[in-house]
């Protein structure tokens, strides 16, 4: 037995010997490590557990470009396993408040980024938007600085409020007839405090072909012509949200910009009051309807321990206050299963 240890192995063997020992060491104790370079595309393409097939994806691109085409966002058409208990609760609870009559109608859109993993009730279902339809508009605007550098710093003169505004129920900071506003003042105003009258003087010096390029771009139904309202869904919504997120519309700066005026929402109700007081998030609300139905929504993206998670909900029903509880009830839901997951 001793002689067997006396016998001279040339250095190349015996490091070869250790390499290959240990790669069988690692594919017996962790078999999805050597799968580090097809993470993403697993998670692409994650199989249902009520399916033999790969759920398939979609992916959305930038075109009009001679040689490149950009990166817009990773679709999959199947909703996570993860999420089939916050799924369950949340229909649950939509279902009981319809049936108490506090609700029409609701849907969310709930999504992790990291892994491209989501979930949703009536995710495809339509709304009128209202001042959700203020982000679209953020993001022309900063899309029409990146064309024109300086547009922001254009003065604009406010004379008096337009009678086309329609009325809020959720008033905060408003423009001074009689003053000039730079365009990023207004972008302030229209963000930070949801000022209609904002919104109106901040279009009025949009290039509108820039808009209709943001939701063409998008991949997004382009709105009819002369219809007051534009209706969306939860899920197609949050691309808004997602591409600032994702900086993969705007500049990397712009967007940065455009997130950071999102956190500056002066909205104290929805997701405010559902998630504790210390909780970063970005987010924009928005009322329409008429004294038949009422509609709220909200969107953006919420850090739950550090983790951002896209999150839309759209509600319906005949009380605004009580829309404005089932908002923060559901995100009540998505914070307590979260944390406990």
């Amino acid at each position: 037995m001793k002689a067997l240890f006396k016998v001279k192995i040339p250095i190349f063997y015996l490091i070869a010997a250790i390499t290959v020992f240990g790669l069988i060491e690692l594919i017996l104790l962790f078999p999805s490590h050597l799968q580090g370079s097809n993470n993403d595309r697993t998670a692409i393409n994650s199989t249902s557990t009520n399916s033999a097939n790969p759920c398939s994806f979609e992916i959305k691109r930038l075109t009009g470009y001679n040689y490149i085409s950009p990166l817009l966002f990773v679709e999959t058409e199947c909703k996570s396993d993860r999420y089939t208990h916050l799924l369950q609760k949340i229909t649950s609870y939509i279902e009981q408040m319809k049936s108490e009559q506090v609700l029409n109608d609701a849907s969310f859109y709930f999504r992790d980024p990291a892994n491209a993993e989501w979930t949703g009730y009536k995710e495809d279902e339509k709304y009128n938007p209202g001042s959700l339809m203020k982000v679209p508009e953020l993001i022309s605007v900063l899309r029409q600085e990146e064309k024109i550098p300086g547009s922001l710093n254009e003065k604009v003169f406010y004379s008096s409020p337009f009678i086309v505004v329609k009325d809020q129920k959720f008033l905060s900071k408003q423009l001074q007839p009689g003053k000039e506003y730079t365009m990023k003042e207004l972008l302030k105003y229209m963000i930070t405090y949801s000022d209609n009258n904002a919104t109106v003087l901040l279009d009025q010096h949009l290039d509108q072909q820039i808009f209709t390029n943001v939701l063409s771009d998008l991949h997004l139904p382009l709105p009819v012509p002369g219809a007051t309202n534009y209706p969306v869904s939860a899920k197609d919504y949050s691309l808004f949200i997602r591409s600032i997120f994702n900086a993969s519309y705007l500049t990397i700066p712009h967007s940065e910009y455009a997130a950071e005026l999102l956190s500056t929402s002066d909205f104290k109700e929805g997701f405010i009051k559902g998630f504790p007081p210390s909780t970063k998030m970005i987010h924009k609300f928005g009322e329409a309807g008429n004294q038949m139905e009422h509609q709220l929504h909200e969107s953006g993206i919420v850090y739950l321990n550090g983790k951002p998670f896209v999150l839309t909900i759209m509600t319906k029903g005949a009380d605004l206050e009580k829309l404005l509880t089932v908002i923060s009830e559901i995100c009540k839901i998505i914070y307590t299963e979260i944390l406990s997951s």
